[in-house]
């Protein structure tokens, strides 16, 4: 009986780190092959909720970003992604 209740605490005891890791998913990271090894700092400081991307209301925050948001997000979805914001860089725009 005794083995029995070590065991079954044992089984929730090791579930604990997947359940954190279920209610605090890992921020979306550029696709492989991208160019893009590391997420620039203002990127993430911007990304408030840590989704990998951010919306026109994180934007706001600069107002380099809030300005060129329109012409950054290429892909038209009313977010940028970091391929977006890193291409936005090379040609000389929001500066990390």
């Amino acid at each position: 009986m005794n083995s029995k209740l070590s065991l079954a605490a044992l089984l929730i005891a090791g579930s604990l780190p997947l359940a954190a890791l279920a209610a605090n998913p890992t921020p979306a990271t550029p696709a492989s092959g991208s160019g893009t090894d590391a997420v620039p700092p203002m990127f993430q400081e911007l990304d408030r909720d840590k989704d990998g991307q951010i919306n026109k209301e994180e934007a706001k925050r600069s107002a380099d970003a809030s300005a060129s948001f329109a012409s950054i997000d290429t892909d038209k979805n009313g977010k940028l992604s970091v391929a977006e914001w890193t291409a936005h860089e090379k040609q000389g725009g929001t500066k990390q």
